[in-house]
């Protein structure tokens, strides 16, 4: 979903800059929320568990892409197995197409165990931008948010619901998300309790607290049961409208995760939370500062990072890149973040 979003910011540059150009996104149906709004742009969903499942399903897919319109050009963000096998079929037809360059080497290098060669690398975001440059397409990006507004009267409903349809002057809102694919990525969940008792102890604020799944969900009730100023998103609303309530955070509280980009994609301060991986590897908050990151510096856990996705296990076995994080630290830095009263 975050690789998805981070395409946003590009795929709208283009957008704007040739409107006698369509760009059409091939993505999974959910993610067409991310490109809503966009003039010159349309989704196609993949159906990806059902008609272009498979071998066979990928060629279903390449005709009915071809029977949806007029292809010029293929411009493959992914690169993977997938997209090698779809743009195959457009090249036995004639049409050209380029693929992103993720920088693997470079990514190895940052992360091998010994002699880490330890240097910012593109972000996902530019190298989206300079896989179009090389199909010939220049555009500057904007600053965010990128996306469109939707599900309104749903988020309404659900505020009013809750009894904060109007956001207080204040009032301000945190986000809260404490879990990531990889438990290499997520700061220990017993610590946020402690985490947002320190930050209400300095600022008025209302606590939204965001997750997905049976386990995350019940774990999330702990945190709404201890704080009466907490509410649970998670489960209640459809994807649009957590878009939307996103938008409307003073500032999100997570790890290295999809939600840290949903986030600053809608042009929300983040404060982000990171163990096994690093901003180095270009994942980092669009266009935000150091400030919005807390990290053990590589200098005092030489091991960091150990992978690119947090899916590597613990060499030391301890964790230490997420132990060593303080509830302190991070309080401190939100209420840094957070304007004040």
């Amino acid at each position: 979903m975050g690789d998805v979003a981070l395409l946003a910011p590009a795929v709208q540059a283009i957008a704007q800059h040739y409107p006698d150009r369509q760009l059409t996104v091939v993505t999974r149906p959910r993610l067409a929320a991310f490109f809503e709004g966009m003039a010159g742009v349309r989704v196609f969903p993949a159906d990806l568990q059902g008609r272009h499942k498979g071998l066979k399903g990928l060629y279903q897919l390449y005709r009915d892409l071809k029977q949806s319109g007029e292809i010029e050009y293929v411009i493959d963000t992914h690169q993977n197995l997938r997209t090698s096998v779809l743009k195959s079929f457009f090249a036995f037809s004639g049409i050209r197409s380029t693929t992103i360059d993720k920088g693997r080497s470079d990514k190895k290098a940052l992360t091998r165990p010994e002699h880490k060669v330890l240097k910012q690398l593109p972000h996902s975001v530019e190298r989206y931008q300079q896989t179009f440059e090389k199909a010939g397409y220049r555009a500057q990006i904007a600053a965010p948010p990128y996306f469109a507004l939707g599900a309104q009267d749903e988020l309404e409903r659900y505020l009013i619901d809750q009894g904060v349809a109007d956001k207080s002057t204040n009032v301000q809102w945190i986000g809260l998300a404490p879990f990531a694919q990889h438990q290499q990525k997520m700061w220990p969940f017993d610590r946020m309790q402690q985490m947002l008792e320190l930050i209400t102890q300095h600022r008025n604020v209302r606590i939204f607290l965001f997750g997905g799944g049976e386990d995350e969900i019940a774990q999330l009730q702990t945190l709404e049961k201890a704080f009466p100023q907490a509410l649970l998103v998670a489960g209640k609303l459809s994807f649009r409208a957590e878009l939307n309530l996103i938008h409307r955070l003073d500032l999100m509280i997570c790890m290295d995760s999809g939600n840290m980009h949903l986030a600053a994609l809608n042009g929300v301060p983040v404060l982000s939370i990171w163990g096994a991986t690093h901003p180095f590897a270009g994942f980092g908050p669009w266009m935000q500062s150091e400030k919005n990151i807390v990290q053990i510096p590589t200098e005092e856990l030489s091991c960091r990072p150990c992978s690119v996705f947090g899916n590597k296990p613990c060499a030391r076995g301890d964790l230490a890149c997420l132990n060593w994080i303080t509830p302190e630290t991070v309080a401190n830095r939100a209420i840094e973040l957070l304007q004040p009263e």
